[in-house]
């Protein structure tokens, strides 16, 4: 997209790349680059001259392109990386979304090869899969952006990426999840003390309280975000990015009108819809677009079809042009429901098809009936052509009947599906809780039992010794025969004390309780390499203080559950433990290479308890698991469990 003669891959600010076309310096780089040797210099000189000239298309390309074979052949990586970037980023140029991605990913995969990553890469893909609609592609990619920026400790690109999870969010309709990430990206601002990423934020958060019916709290913040705006636009000297004022500006006012809409009251959603038009110069064209259909169908509720129709219309042909899908679904409903209230009932069925190919896969019934309505005035009217007036009337109030007994079906049918869901759900909530009673109960049961042990049959037994030695002086008088019984008698008490030990280690170390859970860990793996004869590896990071007692004494049974398992059935020569703790989360992962098996199958046949017990205790750490195994390649278990410092 272009604005003001950039082109912006990223709507948020410090994360976009913007690059002005200059032919004349791309033309001097042409000159360096004539007859130079193919090294790395030449490269970057070739990737700036496609970044650089005006010419057509395919002029871009073939400088990118050369500059990939030369860096492919040199395994200059760095070359490769931004090669693969330009390409991709000249077919979003050419709204060719779906080249965009694959080169785009592979500059992505090239660039995380390196030491530091470059993290601009992202926010250019992440653009191409929302022109598609492409969610779960987005969300990949905005979790590896993450993942990167967390590892720099990056707060301007976590706000970011923050924010792209709540907008991710919010396009499923997952509004919980949604409304937790936009805080997130709205403390960030503050902390960052960036005004207009908070405008930004309140923005976005506004359309998870419109979407919730919360109309006066969307309508609240985006007044605030609004002022916000304001403030920068008269003291443009104090802020960042001040071009993007104007932008968040008409957005919110857009957001408004829309809001305005939903609560019933169009004479402020037209109000503030066209305000949002009148604001937009400064704005990309996909939110153009959405500001036309936005006004077009307020109109279109107002019941002025003329005016609907030409601006929803308007927006719909800047959508195309663009290729943003969901624009264009937004902008064909509407036209298709307007067309139909005209009852010109070709242009409704024409833009029902093109809507219908287009929608996402969730559809509410709302919209369902709507669509269903639109389809049975279209087929009626072709049927006007071809028999009486009468029998007309009778097919219009047999499709009604139809439509209303399939209405009442679907409904039914939601209904029953709901509360089964409901029942489902409190089900495995009970089902949970008695889980987590049973586990807590077993672990202090344990903790309590090898505790008394340890205190007083451990107590007696030294006891016991200490009286049978106060006989040494009188062993003199000993015959032979009570010498070596006295001895005997020692020696089994002090077998009886080491095996009271293990007993209660065995139960709940005390290293656990006194040391933490590495501490234990390390005494647990030390013991088993030792009798087992398999070497085991184990390395833990960022654990210098104590967790939960409760995550120990569960993280600490799986890993055992783990051990015992490859002990038992894997016939392992090696193992790799490795324990991570992050700000969120643990990740525990545990890899052998031993004669693996086959998971499924042994989800299916429900064997194993050992297994059983380990997804039984992940469940109830609120964690996940992933088993990768099959016979002959060994198994590799990855866990994370969810944590909050």
């Amino acid at each position: 997209m272009f604005l003001n003669g950039l082109v912006i891959f990223a709507q948020q600010p410090g994360s976009n790349k913007a690059i002005l076309f200059d032919k004349q310096r791309a033309d001097s780089i042409k000159v360096l680059v004539a007859g130079a040797p193919d090294d790395t210099l030449k490269v970057t000189r070739l990737i700036a001259i496609s970044w650089l000239t005006v010419d057509a298309e395919k002029d871009r390309d073939q400088y990118a392109f050369a500059a990939l074979t030369i860096a492919e052949k040199l395994h200059f990586t760095r070359g490769i990386a931004e090669a693969y970037e330009v390409i991709g980023s000249n077919y979003q140029l050419e709204r060719d979304y779906t080249n965009a991605v694959k080169y785009l990913k592979l500059a992505i995969d090239e660039s995380e090869k390196l030491p530091s990553p470059n993290q601009d890469f992202y926010p250019a893909l992440l653009n191409a899969y929302f022109y598609l609609g492409d969610y779960p592609n987005a969300m990949e990619t905005i979790s590896r952006e993450m993942k990167l920026a967390e590892a720099t400790n990056d707060r301007s690109r976590i706000a970011h990426c923050n924010n792209i999870l709540g907008y991710i969010y919010f396009r499923q309709e997952n509004f919980i999840e949604a409304e937790k990430y936009y805080n997130n990206y709205i403390n960030s601002a503050k902390e960052l003390n960036d005004s207009l990423m908070l405008a930004h934020a309140l923005g976005e958060i506004a359309d998870v309280y419109t979407r919730e019916k919360k109309y006066d709290q969307a309508i609240g913040v985006l007044f605030n975000s609004i002022q916000i705006c304001n403030a920068v636009l008269q003291h443009p000297e104090k802020y960042h990015y001040i071009a993007w004022a104007p932008q968040y500006k008409a957005k919110a006012l857009y957001r408004i009108g829309r809001t305005y809409k939903l609560s019933g009251d169009l004479q402020h959603a037209l109000q503030y819809s066209l305000n949002a038009i009148r604001n937009e110069s400064h704005n990309p064209g996909y939110d153009t677009a959405a500001f036309y259909i936005n006004a077009g169908d307020v109109y279109k509720e107002m019941k002025d079809l003329k005016k609907a129709i030409e601006y929803i219309h308007h927006g719909f042909v800047l959508s195309v042009e663009m290729h943003h899908r969901e624009n264009t679904r937004d902008a064909a409903e509407y036209l298709s429901q307007t067309y139909a209230s005209l009852n010109q009932y070709d242009s409704a069925f024409y833009y029902y098809q093109l809507f219908t190919g287009l929608k996402d896969s969730i559809v509410n019934n709302e919209t369902k009936m709507k669509i269903t309505g639109i389809q049975g005035q279209y087929d009626i009217a072709k049927k006007d052509k071809e028999i009486a007036r009468q029998q007309q009337i009778r097919n219009i109030l047999v499709g009604s009947f139809i439509f209303l007994l399939i209405l009442l079906l679907l409904l039914y049918n939601g209904y029953r599906l709901k509360q089964k869901n409901k029942y489902q759900q409190e089900y495995n909530r009970q089902q949970n809780e008695l889980f987590n009673a049973i586990v807590s109960t077993q672990d202090q049961e344990r903790k309590r039992i090898a505790q008394d042990i340890h205190d007083s049959l451990g107590s007696v037994l030294s006891a016991a010794k200490l009286k049978l030695s106060s006989l040494e002086d009188s062993k003199k008088i000993f015959s032979a025969d009570q010498n070596e019984k006295y001895q005997a008698t020692l020696d089994l008490l002090d077998e009886a004390s080491t095996e009271l030990r293990n007993i209660s280690h065995n139960i709940m170390p005390a290293t656990l309780s006194k040391l933490g859970l590495v501490a234990a860990l390390q005494n647990l793996i030390g013991k088993i390499s030792m009798h087992s004869g398999i070497q085991i590896s184990f390395t833990a990071y960022d654990f210098e203080g104590r967790i939960e007692e409760g995550a120990e004494i569960s993280i600490y049974r799986i890993i055992l559950e783990l051990i015992n398992n490859i002990v038992k059935h894997a016939a392992a020569g090696k193992v790799t433990i490795q324990l991570i703790k992050y700000p969120a989360y643990i990740n525990l992962t545990v890899e052998d290479n031993g004669r693996g098996f086959n998971y499924n199958k042994v989800l299916e046949e429900k064997r194993g308890i050992g297994l059983g017990n380990i997804l039984s205790r992940v469940e109830y750490l609120k964690g996940t698991i992933d088993i990768d195994s099959s016979p002959g390649k060994g198994t590799t278990v990855i866990i994370d469990i969810p944590y909050q410092l």
